[in-house]
């Protein structure tokens, strides 16, 4: 069996180029995982505001979330498409403000793959992505627009809590609070703070279904609740939101890490 082994290995690798695969296709994304996350750590020492902090952690999510879509199997041309956008539209922002909204737009959209890829139930992405249309329409400035992509990532992320086996009651709970916390909110701000803050509790309850180290979770949800007391403000509440899920989408990605074969 021995022997064998490396004509088996040197088979899938002739598969894999006929394929029109790299070899360069074959290494996980660890590498690229360490790369989003060291950037993410030298922009929050760069960043001299809550805005700029915001956008490090949206635009950070962007790239977690490209490579857990690619680890999922998502199609890598409709991937690519979304990145470009990224990458173009962080051209065309001349605020933090808007490279926020580049960033829970485009998130919203990498969000979308991972849905239908995991199964998710067309009719109800589609309706979540309809919503993101229309709201985009009526908002009349970046903040309102920041919401609409933070509020239609929720309702992603709970299709998505519910299609990996997550507690029923658990995720209605979370959207509950969603629900009354919209209610409550008196700006854009603080919506956007239910927003960041509710995607922080179903990826909780993600990366705990699909296994990721209870101790780590345990430590970025201690972390999520202390910066909330710290925070004064609903901007500084946000960027404590952001920064979380970047956090808890470092775990999913690490776990989700495969070769692609």
């Amino acid at each position: 069996m021995k022997k064998l082994m490396p004509r088996i290995i040197a088979l899938a690798l002739t598969l894999c180029l006929c394929l029109g695969w790299s070899t360069a296709a074959l290494a996980d994304y660890d590498s690229k995982i360490d790369s989003v996350m060291s950037t993410f750590s030298r922009q929050n020492t760069y960043a001299d505001s809550a805005y700029q902090q915001q956008a490090n952690g949206a635009y950070r999510m962007v790239e977690l979330l490209e490579i857990i879509a690619l680890e999922k199997g998502c199609s890598s041309t409709s991937v690519s498409s979304i990145m470009s956008s990224y990458s173009r539209q962080n051209t065309y922002a001349d605020s933090a403000p808007q490279q926020v909204v580049n960033g829970t737009y485009r998130s919203v959209e990498l969000l979308e793959l991972i849905a239908l890829k995991l199964g998710c139930p067309s009719s109800s992405v589609s309706s979540i992505m309809s919503s993101f249309s229309r709201q985009n329409t009526y908002a009349d400035s970046a903040f309102q627009q920041s919401v609409n992509g933070a509020y239609r990532c929720v309702e992603l992320l709970e299709l998505i809590a519910l299609e990996l086996g997550c507690s029923p009651s658990s995720v209605s709970s979370i959207m509950s609070s969603f629900s009354r916390q919209n209610t409550y909110a008196k700006s854009a701000h603080q919506q956007l703070t239910n927003g960041t803050y509710r995607c922080v509790e179903l990826l909780e309850l993600i990366v705990l279904k699909q296994g990721c180290s209870s101790t780590s979770v345990s430590s970025i949800m201690s972390s999520f609740s202390r910066q909330n007391t710290y925070a004064d403000s609903a901007l500084q509440q946000s960027v404590n939101g952001f920064y979380r899920c970047v956090e808890l989408l470092e775990l999913l990605a690490r776990k989700w890490d495969r070769f692609i074969l």
